[in-house]
């Protein structure tokens, strides 16, 4: 004990095993020798760094956010760091605190992609509700009709769809898809 009483002229050893200037009234922390104000601001960034990043997912830009934002408050609030016996916890608290109200916040936005929120852009509102309404007539429709309908707008010859839709001659093609075109306009209130 005497051995470590006498590592310095100016420092003593108290009972709680801090170690302090003689000349200062403020224990900076256990076993540490009490620093300047600014080394203790450089030494606590550099050793919430590993701690940022474990909140953060190793995301160094958020990280590097956080300890900016707890070093800018440990600034403002200088007499607080210097009065408090453990001013590294004193800053992961600050730390924590901003990490978890960051959090809640992004919680509370609601993501569009996460929700599966369908977006609709400004002027497509229109032909969306009539693409909506042309499926709903196109219900009504026997499947020949949606066939030949689909293959139309797909822009297949008539030679085409008739081998799809084998049982009807080129004649009765036409006229069925004539027909077809007729009764989908009607039903979505539009001339042919």
């Amino acid at each position: 004990m005497e051995a470590l009483a006498r590592v310095n002229a100016e420092t003593a050893i108290k009972q709680t095993n801090s170690i302090v200037l003689k000349h200062s009234k403020n224990k900076v922390c256990k076993n540490r020798i009490e620093m300047p104000f600014k080394e203790l601001i450089e030494y606590i960034s550099k050793k919430l760094m590993p701690y940022a990043m474990l909140l953060t997912s190793n995301d160094s830009d958020d990280a590097w956010d956080l300890i900016q934002h707890t070093i800018e408050k440990l600034l403002k609030n200088r007499e607080t760091l210097e009065s408090s016996n453990y001013p590294m916890a004193y800053a992961r608290k600050i730390l924590k605190n901003k990490f978890r109200d960051d959090y809640r916040k992004r919680k509370k936005n609601l993501s569009i992609q996460a929700n599966d929120i369908e977006i609709t852009n400004k002027g497509f509102q229109e032909e969306k509700l009539e693409y909506q309404k042309m499926l709903d007539c196109l219900e009504t429709f026997d499947e020949t009709d949606k066939i030949i309908l689909a293959m139309l707008g797909a822009g297949h010859s008539y030679i085409e769809i008739q081998e799809v839709v084998s049982d009807l001659s080129m004649a009765n093609l036409r006229v069925k898809a004539n027909r077809a075109r007729i009764k989908l306009a009607q039903c979505m209130d539009r001339k042919l």
